[in-house]
Parts: structure tokens; sequence; C-alpha cells
């Protein structure tokens, strides 16, 4: 028999992983401009709702602007912008979407961060890192989809999440819940974040549930297990409702959590809940015309006039960006003339450079056989004839560490004492003396001895 060869799928599981990842949406969430500890921790709350198609270490400064985001955002595949911003008297969210839009902005009328939701809850779940491995699941509530902004609003929320494949989809992937909820008396939209979604097996007694989730029940009250099984273990307070109840399209972990068996779904919230209320919807990233405005109704002439001033405004950017690249490209012309000049002057020609050029290439394809590359090829300066009485200047380079030392300067110090001998010859007029000269610099002047 021939060898069997088994082929690695590895390689090509994570190449169709990435190419599917590429087309899930991401959003980036951030603050803009000066925003309190509140709304930092908001936007860290609303970042761990994202995850984990979202950059959750993404980091603001005062001098980043939004397009140096949306330069980012294209490599990165990021589809929307969450921007957290706070004005005079009030909270603004804006949920954009790149690169055309449209954008949402919302006034935040109310909210709490994820750690005052869960110290108010009796009966909470521990919150593992695992949950925030899978995306939430999005619900929609109560929106109507004859209004144009609530459908728009609908729309967005809606591509912000990737799609759930229904035939496929495993339940024990679906941990978290996104809920929003629209009021139509107030016009405004209720944000919950829950998690730890807990499976109960329903459609038993207590105490069969109990023995089904491996508890060990406590029976020194009963003569007999039936009493138990029975109904000798159920209480008022835990009366089964019928609102809470699906039956399950697949098994789920859990004791009990069998398919095509009836169960009860809890949700625990997580956290951050926010009130929003719709303030106006914009054409563009931020800057465009207003679609809508749910304070303020303009009539026919004002639109008229306001897309006129919005028009104006976009022909005279691109006018002045095209007398930019006009300035720029002249001079780099001037530029270029200059260079010309400056050539001409001390002599130079561009044949004679590349005479020089073509020496090498022609040397080196004698030795070698083939055409050198351009790169390989050294540009070396002519030197230029000196005139008549000019020296060349030699500059001398020291290593940083090394910086350069003076040179010592001898400078002549008498240093002797006055002479306790007297001279009477003729013509010697004082003690003879020689100059010594010693590392220092100083020099010293001593008598001779007297033969």
């Amino acid at each position: 028999m021939g060898r069997t060869h088994r082929k690695k799928k590895r390689c090509q599981s994570g190449q169709d992983n990435e190419s599917e990842n590429k087309k899930l949406p991401k959003t980036f969430v951030m603050e803009r401009g000066k925003v309190g500890s509140l709304l930092t921790q908001l936007v860290l709350d609303l970042r761990r709702v994202i995850e984990p198609f979202t950059a959750s270490q993404l980091k603001v400064t005062r001098r980043n602007v939004l397009k140096d985001f949306v330069s980012v955002a294209g490599p990165l595949g990021v589809s929307h912008f969450l921007m957290v911003s706070k004005g005079i008297e009030h909270v603004y969210l804006r949920v954009a979407k790149l690169s055309r839009g449209p954008t949402i902005t919302f006034r935040v009328t109310q909210f709490s961060l994820a750690r005052e939701v869960v110290s108010t809850l009796k009966n909470s779940l521990p919150i593992h890192s695992s949950q925030f491995l899978k995306p939430a699941v999005l619900v929609l509530n109560n929106f109507i989809r004859e209004d144009k902004p609530s459908q728009l609003m609908a729309t967005m929320f809606q591509n912000m999440f990737p799609t759930i494949n229904v035939p496929n989809v495993k339940l024990a992937d679906l941990k978290r819940c996104i809920l929003l909820s629209f009021n139509k008396e107030t016009r405004s939209v209720e944000f919950r974040h829950y998690s730890g979604i807990k499976i109960v097996p329903r459609g038993m007694s207590r105490g069969v549930r109990k023995i089904a989730q491996s508890k060990v029940p406590n029976l020194s009250k009963y003569e007999d297990i039936s009493e138990y099984v029975l109904g000798g273990g159920a209480s008022e307070s835990e009366a089964e409702e019928a609102e809470g109840q699906v039956t399950l399209a697949q098994d789920v972990p859990g004791r009990g959590n069998i398919k095509q068996h009836q169960s009860a779904v809890r949700l625990y919230e997580l956290g951050p809940r926010m009130t929003l209320q719709l303030i106006k919807v914009e054409d563009g990233m931020c800057n465009g015309e207003v679609l809508h405005h749910e304070l303020i109704h303009r009539t026919k002439k004002d639109i008229k006039q306001l897309k006129k001033r919005i028009d104006g405004q976009r022909k005279l950017k691109k006018m002045r960006k095209k007398e930019q690249e006009e300035n720029v490209k002249r001079k780099e012309r001037e530029k270029e003339l200059k260079r010309k000049q400056e050539r001409i002057r001390q002599g130079k020609d561009e044949e004679e450079e590349q005479e020089s050029g073509d020496d090498d290439a022609e040397w080196y394809r004698q030795e070698v056989g083939v055409a050198p590359d351009p790169e390989l090829l050294l540009k070396t300066k002519k030197i230029q004839p000196l005139l008549g009485g000019q020296k060349r200047k030699r500059k001398t380079i020291f290593p940083s560490s090394q910086p350069p030392t003076k040179k010592r300067k001898t400078v002549a110090i008498e240093k002797h004492k006055p002479s306790r001998h007297k001279f009477t010859n003729e013509g010697r007029t004082g003690p003879k003396r020689r100059v010594i000269k010693v590392s220092t610099g100083t020099v010293y002047r001593k008598k001779a001895r007297r033969t």
C-alpha cells in the first residue's frame, strides 16, 4: 500500500477565519473633548459591551482629531464610531457610520455605570472573561417601521453587531444580551446590557428539578421519597410562569437542559444603563446636512438656504485644496530651476554625471556579466578644482562620547626668587638664567650655578 499523507487544515481554517473577521463590523468607542471621570468610566463600560469587535485599549489624546481615527479605521476594518462628549448642560452620544455617514446624535438624559448596577442586585452571577469572547445578542423592541427616524436608528444599531445564523448558531455561545427598547410617548431609547444567561429546566416539580440538577435534597421530614417528588418540596414563591418558558432546540450545558424540553431563561443585568433621547440625524461624518432634527423644525426655505450654504463651503474647500496643490508644484519647479542654475554656475553638466554613472555600470556588466541594479550604483560627487591660492578645508569628526579637547597654550610665567649673591664682575648685570619647559605649559626660569 502507498503512503497516505494527512493534509493540514489549520492554515486554511485560519485564512477562512481572517476573511470572515474582515467582514464583521467593528466599532471604535472614544470620548471627544474634556469629559469627567464618570464619562471616562462609561466609555470603558461601552467598550466592554461591544467586545470582542472593538479596540479595548484605544488611547485618545487631546491632540487627536477625528480625521486621525478615520485614516486608521480603513486598514483595521472599523465600520462605526461611538463618541461620548460633554456640553455645558448635557451629555451626548454620537453614532457614526464610516465613511460617508449618517451620524445620529443622542442626548444621554440618564446613565448608570456597570459597577453601580451590579451593586444594586441582590442575586448576581460571577462575571468571567470568557463571556466577552463572543459578541452579544441584540434585541430591538417597539421600534416603528413607518417612522423614518425610528427605522434609521434600528438599522444603525443592527449594523453595529454581527448577524446570527439561526440554523447553525450554538445556544451555548449566547452568553450576553443587549436590549434596546423604544418608548413611543417620550421617543427615547432604553439601553440595557444583560449577562449570565441562565437556563433552568421547567415542566417538573421543585423536588424533581433539584434531583435532576444533582442537588442532594433533605429528606428528613418525609417518610417516603414519593412525598417529596409528588409536590412536598414545592413552594408558592417558585411557581412557574408560562411567559418565561421556552422549548430548547439544542442541548444546553447544565443539568436537565435537554433538547425539546421546556426551560426558563433568566437574565442578570451587567450594566451600564442609559436613556437616550434622539436629537438629530445628519449626513456625513458629523459635518453634513441635517436630515432630521427632533427639536428644531425648519421650513422649506430654510432648508434650501442651509443646503446652499453647505454646498458653498464644500466648493470653497475643493478650490482651496486645488490651489494648495498648485502652489506645491510651483515651489518644486522653482527649486529644480535653482538647482540647474547652481550646476551651471559651478560648471557642472548633467551629461557628465550620467557618464560617470554609465562607466560604473559598464564596468559591473563586464566583470559580472549582468546589468547592475540602479540601487547598487553610488552617486559620487565630482571634486571641484581649487583656484590659485585656495586651500581645502578639512573637517575633523569626533565621536559623540569623546568631545574635542582644546590645545594647550604655553604661557611664559616668571617664577624665581631674588638672588642672594651679588656679582661684581664687569659687564655682568645679573646671574645667568636658562629656560626649562614643563608639560603643564608653565615656564620656569632658574639661576645658573656659579663655576
